[in-house]
């Protein structure tokens, strides 16, 4: 069986209204090196050898998104219709990997905190799904929850190209293909905690361990 072929898409184009100067831009400490938000999450995807290709998603204030990756692996794909809303990140970065990619994974870059090996766990599983040809959505879940990312498979891509703000982006995806999910229970905080405002990222520095210089 011939590995998949696995694109990473991280949504980074949103325009961070409750967040002043940027959330992704905010720098952190983590084991003593400093970091951008979205360059340390970016990092993760990159580590990971099963994964083919990282896209990050850009739209608002780009520039400093790019400059923010510095020298890390990535294609980066932009979105002029970032002011509308999520679904339009989501479609770009997809429509940009769907002729080729055998699965792809979606993350919002503002759910910075994810462990790398949470997402390589499920990956694994995908792998082995891929390997039965079987269509699936997988969704880390804790506690009751689901979180990111979203482990999509080739033939059910056609479906996210499909979403509309209307239907609330992917959670319409979700409804539309209930049938696929797979729910994949971790104890990783991670997959659920986003960074909207300030006081998230000062919350964060207790619960992951890391620095926020302000």
């Amino acid at each position: 069986m011939v590995n998949p072929f696995i694109s990473a898409v991280i949504l980074a184009a949103g325009e961070s209204t409750r967040f002043p100067n940027g959330k992704l831009l905010q720098r952190i400490i983590v084991d003593g090196n400093e970091k951008y938000l979205l360059g340390y999450l970016v990092e993760k995807f990159i580590k990971i050898n099963d994964i083919s290709e990282t896209i990050v998603v850009v739209g608002y204030g780009f520039k400093e998104i790019v400059e923010a990756i510095g020298s890390l692996e990535v294609k980066f794909v932009y979105n002029p219709m970032y002011r509308c809303g999520m679904s339009y990140s989501v479609k770009a970065g997809v429509r940009s990997v769907y002729k080729y990619s055998d699965i792809v994974v979606i993350h919002p870059g503002d759910v910075p905190f994810i462990k790398q090996s949470t997402i390589e766990m499920l990956i694994n599983k995908a792998k082995n799904l891929y390997a039965k040809e079987q269509n699936y959505i997988i969704i880390p879940r804790y506690g009751s929850k689901g979180g990111h990312p979203l482990l999509i498979s080739r033939d059910l891509l056609q479906g996210v190209l499909e979403i509309t703000e209307e239907e609330r982006g992917l959670k319409g995806f979700l409804r539309k293909y209930s049938s696929y999910k797979i729910y994949v229970e971790t104890t990783d905080l991670g997959t659920l905690y986003d960074i909207d405002t300030p006081d998230d990222l000062a919350r964060a520095e207790k619960l992951f361990n890391i620095k926020w210089v302000r």
